[in-house]
């Protein structure tokens, strides 16, 4: 197995979706036996059913959410799956999760608290990201530089990061305290100032934050 824990990243405030997006319905079919993600009605309830220990049960053809969805990717390439969360999800009913150290402090705090309490080299995927594929997350483990702190794609049209699939070796601890102790927050000065093994994108369109509520209702593989 992997020496890799899997962190889903999903303790932002979610202030522009006006609700918790982790909870958000997947209106796509996700096929977790090839990582193949195909369009369906999105008034379907005919959605793949996840059965695993550490999310709550679910009723047969009951739809899933992007929590479970991020869940189902990493799985596959990582030891255990942990949910980086905040102290109103603490009622979801998950198990296997990291409380955010931080409030309101950004996702470097998920990170942070995350490597304190794995100890381990993390796959991070953010829970807004639900368009992104396996073969992404298999390509990134393939450029995996264990020299570097982190592994992380990069735009290179735009000169900016993509840490919502990455890769932070263990040893990135004790630079991410210093960096967020001294007032930085920005993932991106961080990468920056750093030396990190640069991935390029494959899909651009794989790499799709869903902030807004308008931006769930248009997601869609075109």
């Amino acid at each position: 197995m992997s020496d890799l824990v899997g962190i889903v990243l999903m303790g932002g405030k979610s202030s522009r979706m006006g609700t918790d997006k982790s909870q958000l319905l997947f209106s796509l079919r996700y096929n977790s036996d090839d990582g193949r993600i195909t369009q369906i009605d999105p008034e379907s309830t005919n959605s793949e059913v996840l059965s695993s220990s550490f999310l709550p049960p679910k009723e047969k053809n009951a739809p899933i959410t992007l929590t479970e969805l991020a869940h189902t990717k990493l799985k596959c390439y990582v030891d255990e799956v942990y949910f980086s969360i905040n102290k109103n999800q603490e009622d979801l009913g998950l198990k296997n999760t990291i409380l955010d150290e931080y409030e309101v402090e950004g996702p470097l705090s998920g990170i942070i608290s995350a490597l304190r309490a794995t100890k381990r080299a993390i796959l991070v995927l953010g829970v807004d990201m639900p368009l992104i594929t396996e073969q992404s997350i298999k390509n990134l483990i393939k450029h995996r530089n264990w020299d570097l702190l982190t592994t992380t794609y990069y735009q290179e049209e735009t000169n900016t990061w993509e840490p919502m699939l990455s890769i932070w070796e263990y040893e990135t601890l004790p630079c991410l305290e210093e960096y967020f102790e001294s007032g930085g927050r920005s993932i991106q000065k961080f990468l920056n100032q750093y030396g990190n093994q640069r991935v390029p994108i494959i899909n651009k369109s794989e790499f799709i934050n869903v902030n807004t509520m308008e931006e769930y209702k248009n997601l869609s593989l075109s």
